[in-house]
């Protein structure tokens, strides 16, 4: 791999030093730097880069194209263009591979020589400071200074103050990632500071006192590198910059660094507030990363798995290796793990490796890491071991001076402590500590003293233990407050309405324009067919007096000539019609997206509601009131699962029963946490069925389950069993039942007043179905309803 992205692979390799890059491409083509050296993991998708990655703000069809057109261009600026960027491709693409370099070489040279043929000196000048880089990555320092030397000689001479400043902005960033050479980086950044200041390029002049904080925040000086990103935060507001959301993503990994979570997640949202504000979605896959990243760090399990999944799943669609890819895919086969589903965890990143290879050290490394999490559990400890220590290995010839690469022992030496190895976990968990606090999260730093409280209170060295244990709960301590926990909440709820808010105003503002493009398309169809009326009147009229004034012997072709012309207009009519009818499947189309759409807001203020409940419950300490939020959520969530399947499915009135009945009974076994003692039995025709009958049969079935999850195996495992299924034309029945110990002698279900008993036969009665209750080895419920009968009277007979 070219050793800019090396390094910056070493930062997480997040495609932000690329795709981020597009930001700054008007300063030097190049933006954006990932914290380097300071916090490859949690940082990996927060605090975003600088760094040369301009080459990468095309994708690899477009290379393809901008190939074919070198083919056949001439030698004139658009050919010029093509070299210069496929140059620039070659030099910042992922991967050691040797023939990139020489490819990007033989572009750009081509691209100097070419600009020198058209008298274009700043396009000239563009192409030598790119291939100072490339003579850098491939090793030759000395050749690449002495190139820098030539070129800003000569924008000098010829006053080319623009390229001066952009390129020594390249030079600055190829030595803090190439050469590390830190003094020299942070000269150049203040001289490229220095000339854009000069043009009065204020935008550009605070970009560079960003990468020189980012710089600060490489080097562990995580105090100095906050208190600079503050002020550049400060300096953009006042020049109204909009995209803050990269200045908020450096503050939001600063600060889980530090261990301030309260302050890491009030910029995490505001930085996807920024994002969704400005549309500016290009790093969102960082960006959902720095929120999983903290929820991690919070202990919230089930938000952090959400947003590693969609940071998955967007890095997948770029079908490149990149570190972040595989961070994501570790914390998700985490998850998998944890859910004893090992094996599909092990065929996933299997699968993913298979798909996406990794070209990187540090990419290995995570790779291994992930193996050795799935074999540790299968468990397979040969294995596993071997992979951890391969982990180590990959990460120690990446230079080991990243946040993940100090994070490898801890989980090594946690290996090794669970394996009673007490001589080895200390071993690894001391070398752990070993790295420079400043570079390393107070959440892991933590966890190692614990775990060296532990080995050394086993091996009977207990002052060294306890000095251990009080640095674990000072660091504790520090972290998690009642304080910090009530801030976390509302933060959460305060970014969930205002997203509302502006998506609310969003479809207003859309609404309100398609309603005025409606209106004039109608007006001027109006108009076009006045005037074809008016036109075709004058014609006619025409006609007519000519057949006054021409002679009869004229009368034959007369006839010719009206006959062509109702030809004529047979033919406009046949054309007007099937543009008609092109216009209705187009306002057929925008009705189904408007539906879905509808659906899809419905189902995210149903999620808020449900947000909103939990918010309320964690004030809450009646256990009575307590079970009826999370009831009320449960509820919450059945409807708000019908309006998902609507807006994700190509039907938007029928919903597939099989798929929401198998998501309503996982749902609550993982609330209730029964998954483990409580099997379920599934039996589901694959049904289609309107909405108006899905939503009332979820909240039986939602009902109907949770009763069986609370009552029905008290201590003791169990199995609920569901069957659906078509009785005769438009006709179906659904039962339910569990194997538990049944009702109690003393409840009639019949004429309980509970409410989950009255939704039962409430709902059954809005279906017009009958509903039967039996007590056979456990509770046994069956309704059986037709489609005809919805809202009309019950015709049930309850036994």
């Amino acid at each position: 791999m070219h050793r800019i992205q090396y390094y910056l692979d070493r930062t997480q390799s997040m495609p932000d030093w690329v795709l981020h890059f597009k930001r700054v491409a008007k300063l030097a083509d190049w933006h954006s730097s990932p914290i380097a050296w300071f916090s490859l993991f949690g940082i990996a998708y927060q605090l975003l880069a600088i760094s040369p990655a301009d080459a990468q703000n095309i994708t690899r069809k477009m290379v393809n194209q901008l190939v074919i057109r070198l083919q056949k261009s001439e030698p004139d600026t658009a050919r010029l263009t093509a070299l210069i960027e496929l140059g620039k491709f070659h030099v910042y693409k992922a991967g050691e591979v040797k023939i990139d370099l020489d490819s990007a070489l033989l572009y750009l040279r081509q691209a100097e020589e070419l600009s020198t043929t058209l008298h274009m000196l700043k396009e000239k000048h563009q192409a030598e400071s790119i291939l100072v880089i490339a003579y850098m990555e491939r090793g030759d320092v000395r050749l690449g200074e002495s190139s820098f030397s030539k070129l800003i000689t000569d924008c000098q001479r010829t006053e080319d103050k623009a390229t001066e400043a952009d390129a020594t902005y390249r030079f600055a960033t190829a030595q803090r990632y190439i050469t590390r050479n830190y003094p020299k980086a942070f000269a150049s950044y203040r001289q490229a500071a220095s000339i854009y200041k000069e043009l009065r390029d204020s935008e550009k002049e605070i970009q560079i006192y960003e990468q020189i904080a980012g710089l600060h925040a490489d080097m562990g000086e995580l105090d100095l590198a906050e208190n600079e990103f503050l002020d550049v935060l400060k300096r953009y507001k006042a020049i109204k910059y909009a995209k803050l959301h990269y200045t908020y993503s450096w503050l939001a990994g600063v600060s889980r660094l530090k261990g301030n979570f309260d302050k890491g997640l009030f910029y995490a949202l505001l930085c996807l507030e920024s994002m969704n504000k400005t549309q500016d979605t290009l790093s969102a896959a960082n960006f959902y990363g720095t929120v999983a990243e903290l929820y991690m760090e919070l202990g919230k399990q089930d938000q952090s798995i959400y947003w590693f999944k969609k940071t998955l799943q967007q890095w997948q669609q770029e079908k490149l290796p990149n570190y972040s890819l595989y961070y994501a895919a570790s914390f998700v086969v985490q998850d998998m793990i944890g859910r004893h589903k090992t094996q599909e965890a092990l065929r996933l990143i299997k699968n993913l490796v298979k798909e996406i290879p990794p070209v990187t050290n540090i990419q290995k490394g995570c790779i291994a890491q992930i193996f050795a999490y799935c074999y540790n559990d299968l468990p397979n400890y040969s294995q596993a071991e071997k992979y951890y220590l391969e982990a180590i290995a990959w990460y120690s010839l990446s230079g080991n001076d990243f946040e993940m690469a100090q994070k490898a022992p801890k989980e090594v030496g946690e290996f090794y402590l669970k394996r009673n190895d007490l001589k080895k976990a200390g071993f690894y968990l001391r070398k752990a500590l070993a790295f420079s606090p400043q570079k390393n999260a107070i959440s892991t730093v933590k966890d190692v003293h614990f775990m060296l409280f532990k080995v050394d209170s086993t091996a009977g060295n207990y002052l060294s233990a306890i000095r251990h244990f009080r640095q674990h709960k000072a660091l504790n301590d520090s972290i998690f407050n009642e304080v910090k926990s009530r801030q976390f909440a509302e933060l959460e709820v305060k970014y969930a309405t205002a997203k509302k808010v502006q998506q609310i105003q969003r479809q207003q503002n859309e609404l309100e324009k398609e309603k005025t493009t409606r209106n004039g398309i109608l007006a001027g169809t109006i108009l076009l067919l006045g005037l074809l009326g008016v036109s075709f009147n004058q014609y006619r009229l025409k006609q007519r007096s000519n057949q006054l004034l021409e002679a009869k012997q004229l009368e034959i072709n007369q006839k010719n000539e009206s006959l062509q012309h109702i030809l004529d207009e047979k033919e406009l009519l046949i054309h007007d019609k099937d543009n008609l009818l092109d216009e209705k499947q187009g306002l057929l189309e925008e009705k189904e997206w408007m539906l879905k759409e509808i659906h899809h807001r419905v189902k995210n203020n149903l999620q808020i509601i449900t947000s909103l409940l939990h918010s309320q419950g964690v004030y809450l300490k009646d256990k009575a009131a307590l079970s009826a939020i999370q009831q009320s959520q449960n509820r919450v969530h059945v409807m708000a699962l019908i309006h998902q399947k609507l807006y994700q499915s190509d039907r938007l009135s029928t919903i597939p029963m099989a798929d929401y009945i198998n998501e309503i009974v996982d749902y609550l076994l993982v609330t209730f946490a029964r998954q483990d003692s409580v099997r379920k039995q599934m039996a589901l025709a694959p049904i289609q069925l309107d909405v108006i009958l899905a939503v009332p049969l979820g909240l039986i079935l939602n009902e109907v389950v949770t009763n069986s999850l609370k009552y029905a195996f008290p201590q003791q495992p169990g199995t609920i069993s569901i069957e659906l299924t078509v009785v005769d034309k438009q006709t179906y029945r659904l039962t339910i039942s569990d194997d538990g110990v049944g009702f109690p002698p003393d409840l009639n279900p019949n004429r309980s007043r509970t409410l989950g008993m009255s939704l039962i036969r409430g709902l059954s009665k809005q279906l017009g179905g009958k509903l039967q209750i039996n007590q056979m080895n456990g509770v046994q419920i069956s309704l059986t309803f037709t489609e005809e009968k919805v809202g009309q009277p019950e015709v049930a007979h309850e036994l």
